[in-house]
């Protein structure tokens, strides 16, 4: 009977152990993915965002990255002036000046309000 209950005991105690590593090792790896690669106050679309002047080229490098299967439009302003400093960019822009855009609904937003775009690999306009 006590070889038993030994038995219950230490299998209880080895049980407890392997969970208890795997958990810390699942939870290491969980922390190693969620940790961003870029300090997110230095990404080219914040720096942007703020009002830096910051090379398109950054900026479509950023979107292919981190979003590879999503079309980067290159937009050109056609009025005097274009753009709703409420969304991003937080600017305005004035006729003919570039931005990129990411995304077909982006684009279709941004062509409403004065830009002309287009897909920077295909030349199509936004759906």
């Amino acid at each position: 009977m006590v070889n038993a209950r030994l038995l219950y005991v230490l299998a209880g105690c080895l049980l407890f152990a392997a969970v208890t590593s795997s958990r810390d090792t699942i939870g290491s790896v969980a922390r190693a993915q969620i940790s961003p690669a870029r300090n997110p106050d230095q990404v080219p679309t914040a720096r942007y965002a703020r009002g830096e002047d910051v090379d398109l080229s950054l900026i479509v490098e950023e979107c292919r990255d981190r979003y590879p299967a999503t079309p980067v439009f290159v937009c050109t302003c056609t009025a005097e002036a274009c753009g709703d400093a409420e969304l991003w960019p937080f600017r305005t822009y004035t006729r003919y000046q570039p931005f990129v855009a990411l995304g077909d609904f982006n684009a279709a937003g941004y062509e409403r309000s004065g830009f002309n775009c287009f897909d920077m690999e295909t030349g199509d306009r936004p759906e």
